[in-house]
């Protein structure tokens, strides 16, 4: 096909809408509030539960969400680590530590979907970039040389975790997971927002203007779980290939990547800010030239059948984990009644 024809391909396909089913925008979007209410909800369950800890020494205590501990990341690595080192899997945050492999193990399967799909942080930097984008009419970009330098923060945040970790020894693992600290990281989690400081609250208005601003600012440059995310997803057999031979190069979807990612100029994608959220196969006009598959397109994956997967995903491990009893923290509601009342004297371990 030679140039002409093609920008003339380009033109005809700009105004045809896509193929029933092929546009993932409104399936992505679903899954994503979904997740969002859900970690709403979580969170009123869990201030009613840290709310009945301040009740009287008799008094009943609410039951504590497990879910919550889907935002100790850190908490469950040195769980992950523990168990590799030791082949313990403890019951202080069973939860995080299902949830937190699963999430590295989806990555290294299907990407790292769980950033564009399922993470509330990541909805929220989405929706603010593109709330941005109605109000100022675009998105700012960075210099290349200062995107450059500013992506390598999460990776530098996240090499000081991985590696301060890695490099613990099993008794400083295990004083660490079942100490006081850890049993009771999510109330103090709970308490940094709600006690919010000014410092903290100007912290989080920067943060948000610059997402506003930049698109994916937090995501991009300063979330080192992200960060391990892309590397899982690197090794996945799972990427967006584009078909050269009925690419029209119209550019639609590079221009459509969040991530700044040059797809249309790409057979596959290996890059490791790709979080498979189909901006750039809803974008194409022309039928199979763009999609998310295995190696040499065999099995192409679509955007009904990923959205299934990440959902069932967590579905159906949170209940296999209550089946085999390892979801409800081993941390009785007495000793939380216990540590909540001395909070303030518990610290990070040293």
């Amino acid at each position: 096909m030679t140039s002409d024809e093609r920008k003339d391909n380009c033109r005809l396909l700009t105004k045809q809408r896509p193929e029933p089913g092929e546009s993932p925008n409104w399936l992505r979007r679903v899954v994503q509030l979904s997740f969002v209410i859900f970690s709403l909800f979580l969170c009123l369950q869990f201030r009613s539960f840290v709310l009945s800890l301040t009740g009287p020494v008799d008094a009943p205590i609410k039951a504590r969400p497990p879910a919550v501990e889907a935002y100790l990341p850190i908490s469950s690595l040195m769980s992950l680590t523990y168990l590799v080192k030791t082949g313990v899997a403890n019951r202080v945050h069973p939860a995080g530590l299902v949830i937190f492999t699963l999430t590295l193990v989806l990555a290294l399967l299907i990407r790292r979907g769980f950033c564009s799909w399922v993470c509330p942080i990541g909805t929220a930097a989405e929706w603010a970039h593109k709330a941005g984008k109605k109000l100022f009419g675009r998105n700012l970009s960075m210099p290349r040389w200062l995107d450059v330098i500013l992506r390598s923060l999460r990776y530098l945040l996240l090499g000081f975790f991985v590696f301060s970790i890695l490099l613990m020894p099993i008794a400083a693992l295990r004083q660490f997971i079942y100490g006081p600290y850890n049993r009771i990281a999510d109330v103090k989690m709970y308490l940094l927002f709600s006690n919010i400081t000014v410092t903290a609250l100007t912290v989080i208005l920067v943060l948000g203007l610059l997402s506003v601003l930049f698109k994916n600012f937090l995501c991009r440059y300063l979330c080192p779980y992200g960060a391990l995310l892309g590397l899982f997803s690197f090794l996945s057999p799972v990427a967006v290939r584009r078909d050269a031979d009925k690419c029209v190069e119209c550019g639609k979807c590079g221009r459509a990547c969040p991530n700044q990612i040059p797809v249309d100029k790409k057979k596959m994608v290996r890059s490791v800010e790709c979080t498979a959220c189909f901006s750039c196969v809803g974008a194409c006009r022309t039928p199979g030239a763009i999609g998310i598959s295995l190696p040499r397109g065999k099995m192409r994956v679509s955007v009904v059948a990923y959205g299934v997967i990440m959902i069932a995903a967590f579905f159906f491990s949170a209940q296999i984990s209550r089946t085999f009893n390892y979801w409800r923290s081993e941390t009785p509601g007495g000793m939380y009644k216990a540590l909540y009342s001395r909070i303030a004297e518990i610290g990070h371990p040293r």
